[in-house]
C-alpha cells in the first residue's frame, strides 16, 4: 500500500457571537480539512483550525508541499514517515506553521493504518475502551455573566463532570467574582477549569489564584505568556491550584523545556502543535515519566484515540466548535466520552455540510 494523493478543503465555521480573549477576538473559525489517500482506496482524514482564512491557506500550502515526502511511501511506516517529514521541516522550522501540517498529515497517516487493519486508532495504538471524564470548553470572558451562568448551567445538564471558563480580566476583582458566580451555578461536584488565555501577569496570577482557590478550582490554563517560563515557573510554585499549561508549545522539546523548568503540574497537549499522533504519544511517555498527568487540548475527535492509550486517564477536554464537520458524533455518556469502535479514527466529514461552508 501506498500514499497516492493528498487532498484539501478550506472551511470557515462562523461563531453565533465573537469570542473576545485577552489576545484573540474571534468571528469564525478557520480550518483546512486534510485527506491522504492511498492506492488501496483507503483514506485518512485530519483537520487544522486556525483565525483567519489566508492563514488556513498558508497551512493548507504547507500541507501540500510536506506532503511530497510522503508522496508513494507505505503509510503503515508512520515512525519512519513522521521522521522524514521532520527533516524535511527543517529549513522553515519544525514550530508553528510547519508543525501544524506535519500535525495533519501524521494524523490522516495513523488514520490510514487504522483503517487499513479495520481496528478502531485506540486499539491499535494498545489503549482501553474505557470512558474518559469529559468536561466542556466554553464559558468565554466577552460574554456577560449572565450569559455564561446560564451556559455552565447547561453543560451540566447535558451531563459534563466539569466546566472550563475563561478569566484574564486586568481587574481581579472582576474576574474573582465571575470564578464565584460559576462555582454557585454548577454546584461543588463539579469541576472547574480557569483558562486565563495568558492573560495575567505573574504577580497578578499569584494574588487572582490565592483568592480562588476556596472554590475548588482544578487547575489555572495558561496564566502569563506561554513562553515566559520563568513567570510560569514563579506562578506554579506560589499556587496550590495545579498550573496546567503545554497547548501553545510544540513537540517534545516543548514539553521537555516546561517540565525541567518546573512551569507546570499538568501537560495539555494540542494535536496539532504536538506533531500529530506519533509526537502526541511521546509526549504523554515524557510527561508521566517526570509524574506528570497529561490532558488534551480540543481535537476531542482524534484525542479521544490518544487518552485511550493513557494508564490513568486525567480530563478530556471537550468543543464543539467542529461536529458539525463530522458525520459521526463522539458519544458522551455519564460525564464520559467513549471511544468509538468504528476502523481509524471513527469519522468521516460531512460533506453536505461543508460545502456550506468552504472557501477557496
Amino acid at each position: 500500500m501506498k500514499i497516492a494523493r493528498i487532498d484539501t478543503a478550506l472551511a470557515s465555521i462562523p461563531l453565533a457571537r465573537p469570542v473576545i480573549t485577552p489576545i484573540h477576538h474571534i468571528d469564525a473559525i478557520d480550518n483546512v480539512l486534510v485527506t491522504v489517500a492511498s492506492d488501496a482506496g483507503i483514506e485518512g482524514i485530519a483537520y487544522l483550525w486556525c483565525f483567519g482564512k489566508d492563514k488556513a491557506r498558508a497551512l493548507a500550502a504547507l500541507v501540500h508541499d510536506l506532503g511530497r515526502v510522503v508522496i508513494g511511501a507505505d503509510p503503515r511506516q508512520t515512525g519512519a514517515l513522521w521522521t522524514r517529514m521532520w527533516n524535511e521541516a527543517n529549513f522553515l522550522g519544525r514550530a508553528g506553521a510547519t508543525m501544524f501540517a506535519q500535525s495533519a498529515l501524521d494524523t490522516a497517516i495513523w488514520d490510514i493504518k487504522a483503517r487499513a487493519a479495520g481496528e478502531p486508532l485506540w486499539r491499535m495504538l494498545g489503549g482501553s475502551p474505557t470512558p474518559i471524564p469529559a468536561y466542556a470548553n466554553g464559558l468565554f470572558l466577552s460574554d456577560p455573566l449572565d450569559a455564561v451562568i446560564a451556559e455552565a448551567r447547561a453543560y451540566v445538564t447535558a451531563g459534563f463532570r466539569g466546566v472550563k471558563m475563561r478569566t484574564g480580566s486586568r481587574q481581579a476583582h472582576s474576574d474573582i467574582e465571575r470564578v464565584e458566580a460559576i462555582r454557585e451555578a454548577i454546584g461543588p461536584h463539579t469541576a472547574l477549569m480557569i483558562d486565563v488565555v495568558q492573560g495575567w501577569s505573574a504577580e497578578h496570577a499569584i494574588r487572582v489564584g490565592r483568592e480562588i482557590a476556596r472554590f475548588d478550582i482544578t487547575w489555572i490554563e495558561d496564566p502569563v505568556a506561554f513562553d515566559d517560563h520563568r513567570a510560569m515557573a514563579q506562578v506554579a510554585a506560589a499556587l496550590d491550584i495545579p498550573l496546567c499549561a503545554g497547548e501553545n508549545d510544540y513537540g517534545c522539546k516543548g514539553f521537555a523545556r516546561l517540565i525541567d523548568g518546573a512551569c507546570i503540574d499538568i501537560a495539555m497537549a494540542d494535536l496539532q502543535r504536538a506533531g500529530g499522533v506519533t509526537e502526541w504519544l511521546r509526549i504523554a511517555t515524557l510527561a508521566q515519566t517526570r509524574g506528570l498527568p497529561i490532558t488534551s487540548h480540543v481535537f476531542h475527535e482524534v484525542s479521544l484515540h490518544l487518552m485511550a492509550t493513557l494508564a490513568r486517564p486525567y480530563w478530556m477536554e471537550h468543543m464543539g466548535w467542529w461536529e458539525g464537520l463530522f458525520n459521526e458524533p463522539v458519544r458522551l455518556t455519564d460525564g464520559c466520552l467513549v471511544p468509538p469502535e468504528r476502523p481509524g479514527i471513527g469519522m468521516t466529514f460531512n460533506w453536505d455540510r461543508i460545502e456550506t461552508l468552504r472557501f477557496t
